[in-house]
């Protein structure tokens, strides 16, 4: 559209006034007070609202299923640990626990 055609236009929101600008994003003709400046841009109120509008991400929630596998697998660390103590402890010969170890060596 040419600078005529929009001198012409008329306001969508007053129709009694003439539109100053269109809006870069649904072209369509506003007047001064009805446009706004977005990121170097004319837009329209309803094009600044969608645009200006944080969208959010659904949260999860994964504290629960980092929480209950730190649970299991710090169980499975001092049930490992248990067991290799008493993998230790039995390997350890009976003479020890009896105290006789020490009559092998002849001083």
């Amino acid at each position: 559209m040419t600078a005529d055609s929009l001198h012409h236009a008329l306001c969508l929101n007053h129709p009694r006034r003439e539109a100053a600008a269109r809006c870069t994003s649904c072209g369509r003709p506003f007047c001064r007070e009805c446009v706004t400046e977005f990121e170097g841009r004319m837009v329209c109120s309803a094009c600044h609202l969608e645009k200006s509008k944080v969208t959010e991400k659904p949260r999860r929630d994964w504290v629960i299923v980092t929480a209950s596998l730190q649970f299991i697998i710090g169980l499975a660390v001092l049930w490992l640990s248990a067991w290799m103590l008493g993998r230790v402890l039995l390997s350890i010969p009976s003479e020890f626990h009896e105290g006789t170890t020490w009559e092998r060596f002849t001083f």
